[in-house]
């Protein structure tokens, strides 16, 4: 049977999609590889002390070439080990995280993600760090406390977290004193609540536990949370889980921020 013009036209147009369908594959692969690589790259410049741990990059299934090509990434999964380094209290870095942000696009600010989900850990020694900064400025606000009992509420000498009760215990100057603060949310707002407070067994001035949750709060928003919203917090062995989320966010400002 004679071939048609109509018919070999068609094998050539079908024969030409089988070429751009694979250019296209190995474009997605070499981009999620090259863009995987730059990752663990600027995180290795970035980190505080050198790390035997590279981020886990995902895009899911959507396709990141014709993502790029209209303007956007559509999806991205970044699994972050921790750079922290404590010193007594003062501390560098970021506890580990995980990342999930959707529909990444350019705008004259920055970077703006539609959503961004983070999930943290940030261990005893994280909290411990930030209340010891926060302490003598908070505590020394607080009316009815002695020189001599701020003086020794201002040396936090341990913090840990209790999942049973849901609390995270804070020592103060080798367990002379104590409280326990218990998270949870007040609609939006992460809160700690004091389950409570004693010097020697005898109970502590209110505005203590009020200026250390509060102290704590701001101290978090400053090194972790940023812009971002707080959506739950859970007390777990060695720390808090806490989520974070956020609706067009721009990523360059949570960079700056933290």
């Amino acid at each position: 049977m004679t071939r048609t013009k109509g018919s070999l036209a068609w094998k050539i147009f079908v024969g030409v999609l089988a070429v751009i369908l694979i250019l296209i594959v190995v474009a997605e692969f070499g981009l999620r590889a090259y863009v995987s690589n730059r990752i663990e790259t600027e995180f290795a410049n970035a980190a505080p002390v050198p790390t035997t741990a590279n981020p886990q990059v995902a895009f899911g299934p959507q396709p990141l070439t014709f993502g790029l090509l209209a303007g956007t990434v559509p999806h991205m999964t970044l699994s972050v080990p921790s750079t922290l380094v404590l010193d007594g209290d003062s501390f560098t870095g970021q506890p580990a995280a995980t990342v999930n942000v959707d529909k990444v696009r350019q705008s004259d600010s920055g970077f703006v993600a539609d959503t961004l989900d983070v999930t943290t850990e940030l261990p005893d020694a994280f909290i411990q760090a930030i209340l010891q900064q926060q302490a003598s400025a908070a505590l020394s606000q607080v009316d009815g406390l002695p020189a001599a009992t701020l003086k020794d509420l201002v040396n936090i000498s341990g913090v840990e977290s209790n999942p049973d009760a849901g609390t995270v215990a804070i020592q103060f100057n080798n367990g002379l004193a104590g409280i326990n603060l218990r998270p949870q949310m007040d609609g939006d707002e992460l809160t700690f609540t004091a389950d409570s407070t004693s010097l020697f067994g005898i109970d502590l001035p209110g505005g203590v536990a009020e200026s250390l949750s509060q102290a704590l709060r701001e101290g978090m928003q400053d090194a972790v949370f940023g812009p971002m919203r707080v959506r739950d917090v859970t007390v777990i062995d060695g720390g808090l889980l806490v989520s974070l989320n956020g609706h067009d966010v721009n990523l360059n400002q949570i960079s700056e921020a933290l």
